[in-house]
C-alpha cells in the first residue's frame, strides 16, 4: 500500500544542507497500524508529511497505493491526497465557528458530495466516533477528547484509504489519550490502515507495528510491538 525504498529529503538554503531524511526504507501494508516514534528533529514529520503528499520528496522511490508518487502532477496528487488520505493533528484543526455537523462536512464538500450523501457521512461518522447527539455543539463546547474524536469523524467521513495521525493524543491527558487510542484501535480492526506518531510509547505500543525514526533513517523495525505474535 505504501512503500518507500531510499528516500531521502533534503532542505536546502543559501548555505546549508539539512538532511531530514536518510535512505528512508519503510513499507506498510493494508490493515497494518503503525505508530512511528524517535527523539524530535529525528524525521517523523518530514516522513508523515511526504506520506502525505503534503511534501515532495529529493530522492528515491516512493509507491502510494501502487502508485509512483514521482510521475503525479500537482492536480493528481492532490485527487490522490483527496481521496485516500485521512489527516489528523495534535491540535485537532476545527473551525471554531462550525458546529460539528459543519466540521465534517468541510472536506465533502470538496470532494463534491451531493447533499444527501454527505448528511449521510456526517451522521454515520459522528455517531462512529460517539457524538451523534452533539452534532449542533461548537467545538468549544467539547472535552480536548471529543474534540480529537470529531477531527478522526471527520478524517474518516471521506472513506480514505488510510489514516495520517500526527501526535493525535499530544493535547490530551491520559484518560482522553488512552479513549482516543482505543478509537483508533477499533477503528483499524475495521480495515483502515493507520500511520501514527507519537512520543508516548505505552501509546506506540498498542499499534500492530512500531518502527523507530533517528537521524532520518529507520533505525528499528517491528521491534516493540507484534500483536500478531503477541
Amino acid at each position: 500500500m505504501l512503500s518507500m525504498n531510499n528516500v531521502n529529503k533534503v532542505f536546502q538554503t543559501a548555505d546549508i544542507q539539512t538532511h531530514a531524511l536518510r535512505d528512508f526504507n519503510l513499507t506498510v501494508n493494508e490493515g497494518d497500524f503503525v505508530s512511528v516514534t524517535g527523539p524530535s528533529g529525528s524525521g517523523k514529520t518530514t516522513f508523515l508529511n511526504i506520506a502525505g503528499l503534503l511534501e515532495t520528496y529529493t530522492s528515491g522511490e516512493f509507491l502510494l497505493d501502487g502508485k509512483d508518487v514521482s510521475l503525479l502532477n500537482d492536480n493528481a496528487r492532490s485527487r490522490m491526497r483527496n481521496e485516500k488520505i485521512g489527516f489528523v493533528f495534535q491540535s485537532f484543526n476545527l473551525i471554531p465557528d462550525l458546529n460539528l455537523f459543519d466540521n465534517v462536512d468541510v472536506p465533502l464538500r470538496y470532494r463534491g458530495f451531493n447533499a444527501k450523501e454527505r448528511k449521510q457521512r456526517i451522521e454515520a461518522n459522528l455517531d462512529r466516533v460517539g457524538l451523534a447527539s452533539r452534532m449542533k455543539h461548537l467545538p468549544s463546547q467539547l472535552s480536548g477528547g471529543q474534540q480529537q474524536r470529531v477531527a478522526i469523524a471527520r478524517a474518516l467521513a471521506t472513506d480514505p484509504r488510510f489514516l495520517l495521525a500526527d501526535e493525535p493524543t499530544g493535547n490530551l491527558d491520559s484518560s482522553m489519550a488512552a479513549g482516543v487510542m482505543s478509537l483508533l484501535e477499533e477503528i483499524n480492526s475495521q480495515g483502515t490502515t493507520i500511520i501514527m506518531v507519537t512520543h508516548d510509547p505505552e501509546l506506540a505500543m498498542r499499534a500492530s507495528r512500531t518502527i523507530q525514526v533517528k537521524d532520518g533513517r529507520v533505525s528499528e523495525l517491528d521491534v516493540i510491538a507484534d500483536k500478531a505474535i503477541a
